[in-house]
């Protein structure tokens, strides 16, 4: 079953008010992390994505937009399947680049199974 949430949409409660100072939310918005939330996650080939997985069938995937934006920063930072698992439920600034909540998990089982999709349908290719 597909799980995806509007990058854009806006919600009630901030799940990094207290989990950032203000000094590191104001440099996370004005980072690389602020302009990949708020452009780039738009821009990801989550339809074609979401071709792969029924709509109401299966166990929910993981937030396909937080999936496509993990491989392309893997593949941007060189990261291993492990390492972008790590960044996944450790790193607090791909997190909100993400726009995931603090506390999601993922493996490098999950980061292969997709990046393999990206690679075997040329999705990524396709938006270059």
């Amino acid at each position: 079953m597909r799980w995806i949430r509007d990058p854009q949409q806006k919600r009630m409660f901030d799940p990094f008010d207290g989990v950032l100072s203000e000094m590191a939310r104001r440099r996370i918005l004005t980072g690389w992390q602020g302009v990949f939330r708020a452009v780039v996650l738009k821009l990801l080939p989550v339809k074609e994505l979401a071709r792969h997985f029924s709509a109401d069938m299966g166990c929910p995937t993981k937030e396909l937009y937080s999936m496509a934006g993990l491989v392309f920063l893997a593949d941007f930072f060189d990261w291993n399947a492990l390492d972008a698992a790590d960044a996944y439920m450790m790193r607090a600034d791909v997190q909100f680049a993400l726009n995931i909540e603090p506390g999601a998990e993922c493996s490098d089982r999950t980061v292969e199974r997709y990046r393999k999709l990206f690679t075997e349908d040329e999705i990524g290719r396709a938006h270059v």
